[in-house]
């Protein structure tokens, strides 16, 4: 059983802007993901679930890395499922003046 690759970086087929994936957010922010979901040692689908994390990172695209890695760490200790693969479709921003700051993940599938 092996991981899928998020593409994040446009190079690989991400199409948020580098500028965003730059952004140095000043406080946590929580990124927020619906519907994730992988699959089993014998390829079938893992039932979708909704996931959200307060990672405070020098970047988005270093707190996208963190993001990434929790949700793989979730998939094996709970479900015994691995990452699908897709790419960063793109990231919708809470307002500015929310609290915390709220990055929802879109992911497209390869």
């Amino acid at each position: 059983m092996t991981h899928g690759k998020w593409r994040i970086e446009n190079e690989e087929g991400g199409r948020v802007p580098l500028s965003m994936l730059n952004l140095q957010p000043v406080d946590p922010v929580a990124y927020r993901m619906k519907d994730v979901w992988g699959f089993d040692s014998e390829e079938l689908p893992v039932e979708p679930f909704d996931i959200e994390i307060r990672i405070t990172a020098p970047t988005v695209r270093e707190g996208l890395q963190v993001f990434e890695t929790a949700v793989r760490e979730y998939l094996e200790e709970h479900f015994d499922a691995c990452l699908r693969d897709q790419f960063l479709e793109q990231l919708v921003w809470s307002d500015d003046y929310a609290e915390p700051r709220v990055c929802e993940i879109v992911m497209g599938d390869c």
